[in-house]
């Protein structure tokens, strides 16, 4: 699984920032080798950030919180 957190103005001033922080501990707690956490650049959703990309497919309104819950819900559906 690749998730892309948007690293542009409007999402790092909502903190996508810790976003990448939550994942990347969730990523080295639980072992998950194949996730790939990676920053881009904006994803034209400004007005419901910040923003993730999950696989290709934009999830709005995330907070860390929010963003692991999302990433065991996936990883559940996929085993």
């Amino acid at each position: 699984m690749k998730i892309k957190v948007c690293k542009w103005k409007t999402c790092t001033d909502r903190f996508s920032h810790y976003i990448i922080t939550r994942l990347e501990n969730d990523k080295s707690r639980f072992n998950l080798d194949s996730l790939i956490i990676e920053e881009c650049l904006c994803m034209w959703q400004c007005i419901s950030w910040p923003n993730i990309m999950v696989d290709w497919n934009i999830k709005n309104y995330i907070n860390p919180s929010k963003a692991s819950e999302f990433l065991f819900n996936n990883k559940k559906k996929k085993k």
